[in-house]
């Protein structure tokens, strides 16, 4: 008999009643938390109106709802109180037992997330009318640095008495343990994407230090001594220093400023960095391994074990996932302790429970969604894709890590695509090349800076994990740099469900699945992908789309293969635009001017498609903003008023600047006139950047009748004037602004002398990617909001 028949067929995993819990606590209390934004962001924020539910009456419901579900069913599992419901199946029983502890966490849920809501609007009351020097602040965990300061997690205490949770911004890092009472400006949360986030993270509110009165460093024991490790670390002096500080200790601030991080990112394996279940999986063996040399019994052990872990997870900050891999191994070692075989899926319920119930906000936490819908799947279908890959001939070895691979990919695809815009196709074997290396890592890692903790003459051990770390960036540059090994990519709801609708499919069918089934589906998944890069890699109707990238700039030019994109917006969005317009690679980037907010995403487009060229203001290239100049940047090309390209059957032709410029203001930026030649149809449309009016006087007579114009400076009141529309003539004026932005984009002035010349108007902040097409006697018009 060969070793592929001999293979045993793996069991279907039995799925606890105790995950219904789970899912009641994780849905029950983001909804009331979602209700709390709402009703938070419309007391403390501008120009937002209350939500229709309030966050309480949400609450209610779920716990109502829960409590009646937990008690009709609990009552008809307990045989003694209930005895006419004595009779029924055993599947009836786990029926009802699903239907208990789906109950429970509903109950669960809505009151952590009704007790989160008020603390969060009691803190915020409390902070907000109060000046900052009324309060001590007290730093905790690693600091973030940011475009306006280097920001901090920081505890608001009155005295003795803690008030709440603010987001705390300084000139420079301040060490977790600090604290401080200062002068500083309370801002309250913006009513974006990102004051919901530091809401649901727990922040009620934004403080900016202008001046410190007192500080003093009092850090915890567990402070004390990571601080001492990451000394001997000294992360700042180079990226493989800095990979051993984010491995054994946590801390990747140093790191996610490095090439190395966005090359983690590109190959999927920024999970082997995260501290996690395997981190802990070391600890737990090493500990157990040393027990036992010293013959300590199995209960003296398991309290050492649970004890060093905990102690490691406050070591490495309390991540998510790390919490949640400790609370799964401390489920283990009581099972293990009391008799009884460990369940994996169990412990996953419980920490999801548990977790949920202190901090209501864990259910938006994309660590803890990553981590714990990854470790679902391993659990459910890793034994499952390691046997169809044995009976393909795979060694187990090589079939294992695989699986793992897949299991986690599968898992986290609908949740990371749409936060990142891409999806890595060479993680599987990145994560095989890399993990082996990335474990040995750990392992010197951790034995070498307890060493130097201990016995700082000892600290150049610390040059063997450096070593190891090198060696890690080197492989994991080479996998970055394979073609295509990161896809813009855009994952809509429906995607995502038909994904995990697989999922279910393939545990309900299990081993009825056969390989006929297996080599169908994988064909048509070729045929449906190959279609989709034909259409637009190769066959993209041409269309020039204004991107909806916040407060910025991003307009993308294409037709057939080729591509252009005219500014790159100011952070992570223009990846996100790039995926969910299906743009595979960019002949070039034009950067109309320095500002940020047309060249701050240019690192962004760089990591998601290849781009062929860079294309900037003659004499801007000398300017270069040092952050720009620092990345990998294609071949550089400077241009001036009558230099033109091509994209498809797009003529782009330069007006402005008629000389050489720095680029370093709105007069400095590139115009560009852009003309479809294909023959019946038309469309010329005016790319502005942030030129004005002064500007616009010079070069509107270059650029004549044109049908599109977007609108210089995101609409700002001297982007354009009557003059100047009764030069241009323009059917449809499009701006790029951000929802709720700070400088009233697009202006009532603008508005104004647009209506007034009877002149169309969209913008970016109202409809989304506005796409417009050549057709014949004008131009056709669509808008998308983005998801």
């Amino acid at each position: 008999m060969s070793r592929v028949a001999a293979l045993e067929a793996p069991p279907r995993p039995h799925i606890p009643a105790s995950m219904a819990a789970a899912a009641g606590a994780l849905l029950s209390a983001s909804a009331v938390l979602e209700c709390g934004w709402m009703e938070f962001s419309s007391a403390y924020t501008e120009g937002t109106t209350a939500c229709g539910v309030p966050a309480g009456a949400v609450a209610l419901i779920f716990g109502v709802i829960g409590a009646v579900i937990a008690i009709v069913a609990g009552c008809a599992l307990w045989r003694r109180a209930c005895p006419s419901w004595r009779s029924g199946s055993a599947r009836l029983e786990g029926r009802r037992a699903v239907v208990a502890f789906l109950g429970i966490g509903c109950l669960i849920g809505a009151c952590s997330g009704a007790y989160g809501c008020m603390s969060r609007a009691a803190a915020a009351e409390r902070i907000l009318s109060a000046p900052a020097s009324s309060f001590t602040f007290a730093v905790s965990g690693d600091a973030r640095a940011g475009t306006y300061g280097v920001r901090h997690d920081a505890y608001v205490f009155e005295g003795k008495t803690l008030v709440g949770r603010v987001e705390l911004t300084s000139e420079r890092e301040l060490p977790a343990g600090t604290r401080l009472r200062a002068v500083g400006r309370v801002e309250a949360l913006e009513a974006d994407a990102w004051g919901r986030s530091s809401y649901l993270e727990g922040a009620v509110a934004g403080v900016r230090v202008v001046s410190v009165l007192q500080e003093a460093y009092a850090p915890s024991p567990v402070e004390a001594v990571r601080a001492r490790a990451l000394e001997a670390i000294d992360p700042a002096a180079s990226a493989g220093r800095a990979l051993v500080a984010g491995i054994v200790c946590g801390r990747t601030t140093e790191l996610n400023t490095t090439a190395a991080a966005d090359d983690f990112a590109r190959t999927g394996t920024s999970h082997l960095i995260a501290v996690s279940g395997s981190h802990l999986a070391l600890v737990a063996g090493l500990v157990e391994a040393a027990g036992q040399a010293l013959g300590a019994r199995r209960g003296s052990r398991a309290a050492a074990l649970a004890v060093l872990m905990g102690a490691y997870v406050l070591f490495t900050g309390c991540a998510a996932s790390a919490v949640r891999s400790f609370v799964m191994v401390a489920c283990s070692l009581f099972a293990r302790l009391g008799g009884r075989r460990a369940h994996g899926l169990s412990g996953l319920a419980l920490s999801a429970v548990g977790l949920c119930a202190i901090d209501p906000g864990i259910a938006f936490d994309l660590g803890f969604q990553l981590s714990a819908a990854s470790v679902l799947f391993i659990q459910l279908f890793g034994s499952y894709l390691r046997f169809r890959l044995q009976r393909l001939g795979l060694p187990r070895g090589l079939a294992e890590a695989l699986a793992l691979t897949l299991c986690a990919q599968w898992a986290t695809l609908p949740l990371a695509v749409p936060v990142f815009g891409s999806c890595s196709l060479v993680a599987p074997l990145a994560n095989i090349v890399l993990g082996p290396v990335m474990t040995a890592l750990l392992v010197a890692g951790l034995a070498t800076t307890l060493a130097a903790v201990a016995l700082p003459p000892l600290v150049a051990l610390l040059a063997l994990p450096a070593a190891l770390a090198q060696l890690a960036i080197f492989l994991v540059a080479l996998c970055a740099r394979v073609p295509y090994a990161s896809v813009a990519m855009d994952l809509d709801a429906r995607a995502a469900v038909a994904l995990y609708a697989l999922a279910a499919l393939v545990y309900i069918a299990w081993l009825g699945i056969r390989r006929a089934h297996i080599a169908c589906a994988l064909a048509v998944c070729g045929v449906l992908a190959a279609a989709h890069v034909l259409r637009w890699g190769v066959f993209a109707p041409p269309a020039i789309t204004v991107l909806d990238v916040g407060q910025a700039d991003a307009i993308l030019i294409r037709d057939g293969s080729s591509a252009v994109l005219v500014d790159a917006g100011v952070d992570d969005d223009v990846g996100r635009a790039l995926a969910r317009n299906s743009v595979m690679r960019l002949d070039a980037v034009v950067i109309t001017h320095w500002d940020a907010d047309h060249c701050g995403g240019l690192d962004t487009v760089l990591d998601t498609v290849p781009v062929g060229a860079l294309i900037v203001a003659e004499g801007a290239d000398d300017s270069m903003p040092e952050d720009i100049a620092a990345l990998d940047l294609p071949e550089l090309h400077a241009v001036s008023a009558g230099d033109g390209f091509r994209v498809g059957r797009y003529a782009c032709t330069v007006l402005w600047p008629d000389a050489p410029v720095d680029g370093l203001d709105n007069e400095d930026s590139i115009a560009l006139i852009v003309e479809y030649t294909g023959a019946g149809e038309r469309c010329r449309a005016l790319l502005t950047g942030d030129t004005e009016v002064d500007e616009e006087r010079v070069y509107a007579s270059g650029a004549g009748d044109i049908d599109v114009l977007k609108l210089g400076h995101h609409g700002s009141a001297e982007s354009v004037d009557a003059e100047v529309l009764g030069m241009l003539e323009p059917e449809l004026a499009v701006a790029s602004a951000g929802e709720g932005n700070r400088y009233g984009h697009p202006s009532d002035v603008c508005v104004s002398a647009l209506e007034v010349a009877d002149v169309a108007f969209l913008c970016t902040k109202d409809v989304g990617d506005v796409t417009i097409s050549p057709a014949r006697g004008g131009v056709s018009v669509t808008v998308e909001r983005p998801p």
